[in-house]
């Protein structure tokens, strides 16, 4: 019998993890600047800067960059930068709309 409820017991928290990773995975998406399809618009390459400190983890700790490249779809121009979090060591990209600098 306390086979079962530790077995039950497990399997509750397994879920509850499960759903809270799917949760945040699905708020980390809808974020700007998460996606390439769902970038942040900057005018100046220095907007860069301000949007990644204004940026938080999930742990509360702030980012720095780590790396950056560029993209170009189309007539579109993108920057994308690597982050690491200080704190936890999480690391995540960011996509920038860069095409306005260039016109």
């Amino acid at each position: 019998m306390i086979g079962v409820i530790m077995a039950v017991a497990v399997l509750a928290a397994v879920l509850a993890a499960g759903v809270r990773r799917a949760q945040r995975a699905r708020y980390r998406r809808s974020q700007p600047g998460a996606t390439i399809h769902l970038p942040v618009a900057v005018q100046r390459f220095d907007e860069i800067d301000a949007a990644i400190q204004g940026r938080r983890c999930f742990c509360g700790g702030s980012f720095s960059i780590s790396g950056e490249t560029s993209r170009r779809i189309a007539e579109r121009f993108f920057r994308v930068s690597r982050l690491v979090c200080h704190q936890c060591g999480r690391e995540e990209m960011m996509f920038f709309d860069v095409t306005a600098v260039f016109h």
